[in-house]
């Protein structure tokens, strides 16, 4: 299950991904080789694939995601779910089949999550 805003989508998650990106104050390479940095902060970042749900919730999850804006998502994480303010970036789908009656059948919808507070802020 995913949260968005609140809102729980009752979608199929066929690969969850999750890590971490760092922002760096500095990172140079000095005249010897060595490398100097100084991590800014590190957020957690989540890739997650869709599959297997009713169009209509498919719909309303890609419009939800797209909105743009900080959102407050609702993910797995281990054996919990975790909950952080994010940036959600829409990767590809695929239009897998049209059904006799019209309805376009959309599947395997990408999202990337990316937390907007650093995980040295308990995020």
């Amino acid at each position: 299950m995913i949260q968005i805003d609140g809102v729980a989508y009752d979608v199929g998650i066929t690969d969850l991904q999750r890590g971490e990106n760092r922002e760096y104050k500095y990172d140079l390479v000095a005249e010897d080789g060595t490398r100097r940095f100084e991590t800014r902060a590190r957020y957690r970042t989540y890739d997650v694939t869709l599959g297997s749900l009713r169009q209509s919730e498919y719909d309303a999850l890609r419009r939800a995601a797209a909105a743009g804006g900080v959102l407050r998502v609702t993910l797995p994480d281990g054996q919990e779910e975790v909950t952080l303010e994010a940036q959600v970036e829409l990767g590809a789908d695929a239009l897998g089949f049209i059904e006799a009656d019209g309805t376009n059948r959309w599947d395997g919808l990408t999202l990337t999550v990316t937390g907007v507070r650093p995980l040295e802020d308990g995020q």
